[in-house]
């Protein structure tokens, strides 16, 4: 039955193939009417990056976990420091389409589905009106802890749907499988790439053009194979080892290495902003410093 399940799944990955081949540039050529970056506001935004919601976890598991308590203090946290939250294809609107950006943008985002995101974060994030967007792993949607599949058990495709109606939710990719895109082989990725967003747009009724790479695992190829399958917006991890390595992104630069704050279960509010601030300096020095490259050049 496996072995029918997957060839079933092949062939469908083979059609994806061939119709996103001929639409791919086509989109290209759409992507080149969106002439990026013609817009001179330069708007730095910081975007934070979650996963699971749970009031106790195992120590050192901080990482991926954050009680409902204190998510619910970073998010009104974040409206009292004056921050608008908006979606991650806001950002791409900005930069692709030339849309206007709120005051103080910032964006809040989950990876992987968990269950803990359709019954703890939503709700919140409706009472507060703050939009966010879940990228998620489409071969464990509905899978439970009990399953022994996944360690945290993961929303339905029908709370899925609840949430993306909403107007709070907008979902989109994390792959199929949750691997490193970087170890797989060219069709492996293929098949992560296109399977997950086949059945984020099937069962959901909407476009998905935005990936989450698992682990931050990505490279030129992965970037090429992405784009082939459709995807406009590809998503990183700020896996920082300093204070020096926080960013956030800037309008200005475009589309391309759009990065995230890993926020942990261990971060209070002060700890939460303190990061986002360094984030926002880091991100104006490093844009400092470009301009006066290009300046060089010039010269020179």
């Amino acid at each position: 039955m496996k072995a029918k399940t997957r060839i079933a799944a092949l062939f469908i990955i083979a059609a994806l193939m061939a119709f996103n081949m001929n639409i791919y540039f086509a989109q290209e050529m759409t992507l080149d009417k969106e002439t990026e970056s013609e817009k001179t506001e330069d708007v730095i935004i910081p975007v934070l990056m979650y996963h699971n919601i749970a009031e106790t976890y195992p120590k050192g598991a901080e990482g991926a976990n954050i009680t409902p308590e204190l998510f619910e203090a970073h998010m009104l946290g974040i409206l009292e420091r004056g921050y608008t939250p908006i979606f991650v294809a806001d950002y791409y609107n900005s930069v692709q389409k030339g849309e206007s950006l709120p005051e103080k943008p910032i964006i809040v985002t989950f990876d992987d589905g968990y269950l803990s995101n359709y019954e703890i974060a939503y709700p919140i994030l409706k009472k507060l009106d703050i939009p966010a967007t879940i990228f998620v792993v489409t071969s464990t949607v509905g899978a439970t802890a009990e399953s022994g599949v996944v360690g945290n058990s993961h929303f339905t495709w029908e709370q899925a749907r609840e949430m993306q109606k909403s107007g709070v939710i907008d979902i989109h990719s994390h792959s199929h499988t949750h691997r490193n895109m970087t170890m797989l082989s060219p069709a492996e990725v293929q098949e992560e790439l296109r399977l997950s967003r086949y059945l984020i747009e099937r069962n959901l009724n909407k476009s998905c053009f935005v990936f989450s790479y698992p682990f931050g695992g990505y490279n030129t190829a992965t970037s090429n194979l992405s784009k082939y399958a459709g995807y406009r917006m590809q998503i990183l991890v700020n896996n920082a080892e300093s204070g020096e390595d926080y960013l956030a992104n800037n309008t200005k630069e475009g589309i391309e290495h759009f990065t995230r704050l890993t926020i942990s279960g261990d971060m209070s509010v002060e700890d939460l902003f303190g990061i986002i601030d360094l984030a926002v300096e880091n991100t104006k020095k490093q844009d400092g410093l470009r301009e006066i490259e290009k300046n060089l050049t010039k010269k020179s």
